[in-house]
């Protein structure tokens, strides 16, 4: 249940770059599974499968606010699987599925509001329209070719195998099928086709296995054809479980080619949760490179922690702000799931991979020690669930401790009181410059499906 969009741009480079940083992965945080990348006037927007139609966007590929959309649907249902969007003119398409079905919709901006594209709020493909009963409709692709004609891919299977992936040209109102679906299922296909054309070679992507455990993986054909036949790719599968790195079920992605580097975004199973038998299946995105040999075959794809190289990201100096990693940090008791994963430190490490979860969301609180005073600008807390509805507080201080302990300062003042679902995108920024050693944030209520932060940002202006 993933999917995803091709996007070819060039960036042209005329201010100086981030070359000596990199993205990070995963490059957002908290649960989101089946990137969809659009690159539009110098932003960056990340759609998702969540439990509701939302979107990521930065500009500089680090700092990322989150957005909730409107996804025109009959059904008023949230969640909605594995969005493809794609720029083709002055509209922005939009190809998602729900209820096992793909539903198709448009907007003059990458923010919606999205209208549907057929009347009476009707889906695009039904429920096994094409195929039946073996084809699962979901997992939409959206491919422009250099021609101008454009291609829907799509299709799964039930009960994670016989996956089917059908195909069709579209009429240029994006919203009909002007071929018939055709069944061009290559071999090791499961779900979240995906396609890529390079040097008028057609790359068929996709992804394989259980996207709840370690056999998910990804693969890809090959064809002088966008609708076929494929051959089999070299390498395969390209991108797997890698134990050694804590890289667990990698797959459902896509591609980008930005200057003259191919890049692949995908999801991962959150780690250590995935060996912690908890409920639920959690998924994070990252980037990594796509590499062709001198064939033209892809690589196998090198999954790494610390992301991609930020060389195609123009700097922009103004108003430019430093972000303050404590000296030491405390917390009320942190969860076991795994011993040290939770620990405070996690919510100041510059990692979406790691958080603080507290052992009890009730009271819990965690602090800072920056070591001396320093003039605070602006602080980002990112939760552990990025939309729920936790109150909170953030509190600080000057004073000196009396034992060497955080929890040991008094004379606290109150720096924000909030409530995170009263945002209308998140983190919630809070801008208020005052002057502190201690930082210190408690939870005051609020209802969450998972207590914790993913960071906990603290900004200083650069002077």
């Amino acid at each position: 249940m993933k999917i995803i969009v091709f996007l070819t741009i060039c960036i042209f480079f005329t201010f100086q770059t981030h070359a000596n940083e990199y993205s990070g992965n995963p490059i957002i945080p908290d649960n989101f599974a089946d990137p969809a990348l659009l690159i539009d006037g110098g932003v960056f927007y990340i759609y998702s499968t969540s439990n509701c139609g939302t979107v990521w966007y930065s500009k500089d590929f680090r700092n990322w606010k989150h957005r909730v959309l409107n996804w025109p649907t009959c059904t008023n249902k949230k969640c909605q699987w594995a969005p493809c969007i794609r720029k083709v003119g002055n509209f922005y398409y939009l190809y998602y599925s729900l209820d096992s079905q793909i539903y198709a919709a448009k907007s003059a901006s990458p923010f919606g509001p999205f209208e549907n594209m057929l009347p009476n709020d009707a889906p695009f493909i039904k429920d096994k329209q094409y195929f039946s009963p073996t084809i699962h409709s979901i997992d939409a692709d959206l491919f422009i070719d250099d021609d101008g004609r454009a291609y829907l891919y799509w299709g799964s299977g039930w009960n994670f195998k016989n996956g089917l992936c059908a195909a069709a040209e579209l009429n240029p109102d994006m919203c009909s099928l002007k071929t018939a679906p055709k069944n061009i299922t290559p071999e090791g296909y499961f779900e979240g086709p995906h396609m890529l054309k390079r040097n008028g070679k057609y790359y068929l992507m996709y992804s394989d296995g259980v996207y709840t455990d370690n056999t998910y993986c990804l693969k890809y054909s090959v064809s002088d054809s966008p609708l076929g036949p494929f051959v089999y790719g070299k390498n395969n599968p390209i991108l797997i479980t890698d134990k050694s790195k804590n890289i667990y079920g990698p797959g459902h992605h896509y591609t980008a080619k930005i200057g003259d580097k191919y890049y692949i975004i995908y999801h991962k199973l959150e780690y250590p949760r995935i060996n912690e038998k908890r409920d639920g299946t959690y998924r994070q995105i990252c980037i990594d490179e796509l590499v062709f040999d001198s064939e033209g075959n892809i690589e196998k794809v090198v999954p790494t922690h610390r992301g991609v190289k930020l060389d195609f990201v123009a700097s922009n100096k103004n108003g430019q702000e430093k972000r303050i990693i404590p000296i030491k940090t405390e917390s009320s008791k942190c969860a076991q799931f795994t011993p040290n994963a939770y620990e405070a430190s996690k919510a100041f490490d510059e990692n979406f991979g790691t958080l603080w979860e507290p052992a009890d969301g009730k009271d819990a609180w965690i602090a800072a020690d920056l070591g001396e005073i320093k003039e605070i600008s602006a602080i980002e807390p990112f939760f552990a669930s990025t939309r729920d509805g936790v109150k909170y507080i953030i509190e600080y201080s000057s004073d000196t401790p009396q034992n060497g302990s955080v929890s040991s300062v008094k004379n606290w003042e109150t720096y924000c009181s909030l409530d995170n679902s009263d945002a209308k995108e998140w983190p919630q920024r809070t801008e208020k410059r005052v002057k502190a050693r201690f930082v210190r944030l408690k939870f005051t209520g609020g209802e969450t499906s998972r207590w914790g932060l993913w960071e906990l940002k603290i900004f200083e202006e650069i002077k």
